[in-house]
């Protein structure tokens, strides 16, 4: 890391976001907002001063630069960690270059991804003139990128979509590498973006990257992420479901065949491992086969068994899981005796031991601290142990060894403030910041309530589904419907199909980018989605005019992690209603709404089709949450307000 990169000239804030700063100098189009600033000077004072920070922006703010410009300013490392890819690449190629031109020209930065992402050169020759046959027709192609591509990014071929499975024969991720045994360590794009790493001031990376390099910083294999001082993670209201994820266990039936595939090509040159993988394969099939036929997410040791009742799957499987033990723990005194053996053995090895460890966790468990469960889809099975409160894993791995974390977002705070986002990650004594909004939500936008059956009444679908056509109507199409079920979504769009003429699109049909393209592009259009449209989705100008949520978007109480955190919480003396159940759907429901209004030109409606927003007490609390627009449960003022908008 460069001990002072240089900047132009020595600006403050002032002088970078006011009015007559580089910034308007600078940026076409650009406005002056004090937010803006505000957030600026926020983030400066947390990392000088060395404290965290809680600081929510509303859409407008462009709290990116906001963040970013000050913390340049530290000379200290700085990672800065967003949802999603997409949203990685935006920063590096949009946001970075305009730093570098104007401010710190010689700022070095490196954009860090998964280890998937990445091209591994030994998988890439070993294949060489015997290419699997789904990779033959872009074989050349391939061979011609690795002469120019100073990455191995795969996000460089256009010709690969994200979910294309020909990746895998060519990725390189950390179960299959051999480290510096590696004939192509030197070359190796991941020991290249390490190395980069280490001697930048700026890291961008993704949530599911830092918090898996978090969880896994004594694997150096899997450890890409160098030491640094200050974090800043953007889209923050994710962080607590990524970090639980990161910092558990999972073992799928499809992880044991793949282990056991890859074991079988090593055997060829260790022929005494063939009797020991067919006995692994073979206790796999009885163990996995020994679970319930049940689709969706369960319990291990509350599972209801239609026959049985509540019973304890761990005691029903304990036999099978026994006997896997047994057999991996063969395979892995197999392997031990011999001494010479290829390095590829190394990976398997390692796989072999998390496999195991992963085992024992979960039939030997720690009810108090971790949520045990199993989750079928179609031919799949997955185990997964995750910790209830992550707040203890974040205070030992995190802010105990980081001087500033700095967490922001359009949406963090509820009813209560911060208290739930702070108390749910066990932030030690942030500072808390939230900017005035940019836009006039009295003028740009309307609330729409209406008083119809309440979610769960036999009605409800059909006169929920008359205020769609109503509000379509007005808006002539452009309109997002977000739903809180596949169910729901499903059943509204086959209703829509027959019975309105707007183009309509559907989460699922196409990719998430194709479909918000073809939104964007059709006149009228009318998209149904669930979760994943929620939040991180700009849509700006007169092609949205409408977001319709069809109810509050509660949890599922059932859901194991879900009800694990209830029970947590109950039985800490706290009402888990009003604490966790009514601010996590009001985060949720904020993030959905925010679709709506994108820019200070943006008008149109915000609609719940949820009546028990009036009818119960802790609609109040969601009310006070949301945007200060006008509210109204009348058809009628609805049309008044979008009319002399537009």
């Amino acid at each position: 890391m460069s001990d002072n990169y240089s900047r132009l000239e020595e600006p403050t804030l002032e002088g970078i976001f006011a009015p007559g700063g580089i910034l308007e100098s600078c940026l076409p189009n650009y406005e002056y907002r004090p937010s803006q600033l505000t957030m600026a000077e926020a983030v400066l004072d947390a990392i000088q001063n060395r404290h965290h920070l809680c600081v929510e922006a509303g859409t407008g703010t462009g709290k990116t630069l906001a963040y970013l410009i000050p913390s340049l300013f530290s000379n200290k490392r700085v990672i800065v960690s967003t949802v999603t890819k997409n949203l990685q690449d935006q920063l590096f190629l949009k946001d970075i270059p305009f730093i570098r031109r104007h401010l710190f020209p010689d700022l070095r930065v490196t954009c860090m991804k998964g280890r998937s992402n990445y091209l591994c050169l030994k998988k890439l020759y070993d294949q060489a003139g015997d290419e699997p046959e789904e990779l033959q027709e872009h074989w050349n192609d391939l061979l011609a990128w690795t002469e120019k591509t100073q990455t191995g990014d795969r996000s460089e071929l256009n010709w690969m979509g994200d979910d294309d499975s020909q990746w895998r024969h060519l990725d390189a991720r950390s179960d299959t590498c051999t480290g510096q045994k590696c004939p192509h360590f030197g070359q190796c794009y991941v020991t290249r973006m390490r190395q980069k790493a280490l001697e930048s001031d700026l890291i961008i990376v993704n949530h599911a990257l830092f918090f898996a390099n978090l969880a896994l910083e004594t694997d150096e294999i899997g450890r890409a992420l160098p030491n640094f001082s200050v974090l800043i993670l953007d889209e923050a209201q994710g962080v607590e479901n990524v970090a639980t994820s990161h910092f558990g266990k999972q073992l799928s039936n499809y992880q044991m065949e793949a282990l056991c595939q890859d074991f079988r090509k090593l055997a060829s040159e260790m022929p005494a491992l063939f009797d020991l993988i067919d006995r692994v394969e073979t206790a796999a099939t009885l163990f996995f086969g020994a679970f319930p036929l049940s689709e969706g997410r369960h319990s291990l040791n509350f599972y209801q068994d239609p026959k049985e009742g509540t019973v304890d799957l761990r005691n029903n499987i304990g036999q099978p899981c026994q006997r896997l033990q047994n057999a991996l723990l063969a395979l892995l005194n197999g392997l031990e005796q011999y001494s010479s053996r290829p390095s590829e053995a190394d990976p398997l090895e390692r796989r072999l031991e998390q496999t195991m460890s992963t085992l024992e966790e979960i039939f030997n468990p720690d009810p108090t601290n971790n949520v045990y469960w199993f989750e079928r889809r179609l031919t799949g099975i997955f185990l997964h142990m995750n910790p209830i409160n992550i707040a203890p894993a974040l205070e030992e791995h995190l802010f105990s060894r980081t001087d500033t974390a700095i967490f922001t977002s359009a949406t963090l705070t509820s009813n209560d403030g911060f208290k739930y986002f702070k108390t749910r990650l066990g932030i030690p004594q942030p500072r808390e910041v939230v900017t005035d909004s940019e836009f006039d939500y009295t003028k740009q936008a309307i609330l729409y309530v209406p008083n119809i059956p309440k979610p769960n009444s036999h009605d409800y679908f059909s006169s929920a589904l008359h205020e769609i056509h109503e509000i379509l109507a007005i808006t002539d199409g452009n309109a997002f419907l977000l739903f809180t079920s596949f169910a729901q979504m499903n059943r509204v769009y086959e209703t829509l199909r027959q019975t309105t003429s707007f183009p309509l699109l559907r989460q699922g049909d196409q990719s998430k980018n194709h479909l918000l393209n073809t939104f964007r592009e059709t006149p009228h259009a009318v998209l149904c989605a669930t979760s994943s449209f929620w939040q991180g989705i700009d849509v700006p100008g007169d092609t949205l005019r409408a977001v319709v949520i069809d109810k509050l978007p509660f949890l599922v109480p059932t859901e194991p992690m879900v009800a694990a955190r209830i029970n947590w919480l109950e039985k800490r003396g706290e009402n888990s209603f009003l604490q966790y159940s009514v601010p996590e759907a009001t985060i949720t429901l904020r993030q959905g709404l925010g679709r709506l209004i994108r820019s200070r030109q943006d008008r149109g409606i915000l609609a719940v089709l949820d009546s028990r927003l009036w009818s119960h007490s802790y609609g109040q609390l969601f009310l006070q949450s949301l945007p200060n627009c006008p509210v109204t449960d009348s058809i009628g003022e609805l049309q008044r307000f979008y009319h002399e908008s537009t």
